[in-house]
């Protein structure tokens, strides 16, 4: 996600956590504008919570974002109030980004349209909208709704906004004009634009058709499927190896078989030879594998972090007599998030000792200190 915040430093913020949740369920080509002014000739100043634009698919959303003392209880369509667990009785949000919508739609059609996209029928821009509030739920009664949508669940919003169409799209002519686009949107929504957001955006300046920046992330996605299936292959070869029999009393050499042997499948015989893991090796393959496709935000780092953390606890070749080395996992996990997050501390919030004595616990373990070794934890 490309998240462009207000320029207006006495705005409201977005919650950090939400921003980290949007990225992580976004990808580029969604461009997200936090805590908006939108200034349209002959109508109110609006405050928009954000404005989405997926530039892949030309669709546009206004969302409002509401949080509430109570439960909503019963969210109606334009005219009534809302109503919370307890009676209580909440101005409308839909008929809030009803007016919001029509600002936007009006400063669309009066600036961008005509710079950005002199061929689209003003008339024919379709702008979704909805309300997000944490405290909608699925008891929540919700009338329909003429325009709109609620939603309760991110990931539902999200989706929507990742992969709804529109009959009259409004799509760039090529990748080159979306640097342009963006600043022009940033501009008119009073939303500062960040520098790693230009530098996504900005193409080759070769005149190729190839858009630099999606092609460099398509190749780290390749790669990171490669580790994947890499990390895969060396804990599946490190679970089929066993040690060698000693041939049984009495039986011939090989060396003096006369009868030729039937051919073996050479690949399944190297992998059978493969030597054990070290717990550096299978270590590494856990976190390997959970970071592959994470997109980079310090939100998608730290659910890679506990995915593999788990993954290590379920893997009992790595509970050794002297239990699993915290001190391990952090040499091995550090390289993956210090370029862009720093120590691992720093991505978690707290020591990595603690992180995986709390990790432990809520996957209903008992970790408990190895004497002797304080990095380590024993948890069986």
């Amino acid at each position: 996600m490309l998240h462009f915040p207000s320029a207006n430093s006495a705005a409201h913020r977005p919650s950090p956590r939400d921003v980290a949740r949007l990225e992580d369920l976004f990808d580029d080509d969604v461009w997200a504008f936090s805590n908006c002014r939108v200034d349209a000739p002959g109508r109110p100043v609006a405050e928009v919570d954000w404005i989405f634009y997926n530039a892949r698919h030309g669709t546009l959303m206004v969302s409002e974002w509401k949080g509430f003392p109570q439960r909503v209880a019963l969210a109606t369509d334009t005219g009534t109030p809302w109503l919370l667990e307890g009676g209580m009785a909440v101005s409308n949000p839909i008929e809030q980004v009803s007016r919001q919508l029509d600002a936007v739609r009006a400063a669309l059609r009066g600036g961008i349209l005509p710079q950005h996209f002199p061929a689209f029928d003003a008339l024919q821009l379709r702008i979704m909208q909805s309300v997000y509030s944490p405290q909608v739920d699925r008891n929540t009664t919700i009338e329909r709704i003429r325009w709109g949508k609620v939603y309760g669940d991110l990931p539902e919003l999200a989706a929507v906004i990742a992969n709804s169409t529109s009959p009259a799209p409004l799509l760039l002519p090529d990748a080159g004009a979306r640097l342009e686009l963006a600043k022009a949107l940033c501009a008119l929504f009073r939303t500062t634009f960040p520098h790693e957001a230009e530098t996504k955006l900005r193409v080759s300046p070769n005149g190729g058709d190839t858009d630099v920046v999606l092609r460099i992330s398509a190749i780290h996605r390749q790669i990171a499927a490669l580790h994947g299936e890499l990390a895969d292959l060396i804990v599946a070869a490190g679970m089929r190896s066993s040690p060698t029999p000693p041939p049984a009393v009495g039986t011939a050499p090989l060396a003096a078989v006369k009868n030729p042997q039937p051919k073996v499948n050479t690949a399944h015989a190297a992998a059978s030879q493969t030597p054990a893991l070290t717990e550096y090796q299978r270590m590494q393959a856990h976190l390997t594998r959970s970071f592959q496709g994470v997109n980079g935000s310090a939100a998608a780092a730290t659910k890679a972090l506990e995915e593999a953390w788990r993954s290590i606890l379920g893997d009992p070749l790595l509970h050794g007599e002297s239990g699993i080395s915290v001190s391990l996992f952090g040499n091995v996990g550090m390289p993956l998030v210090k370029e862009r997050h720093g120590s691992l501390p720093k991505v978690l919030g707290m020591p990595l000792r603690k992180w995986c004595v709390l990790q432990a616990e809520a996957a209903g373990l008992q970790p408990k200190d190895v004497p002797g070794k304080p990095s380590n934890l024993r948890v069986r």
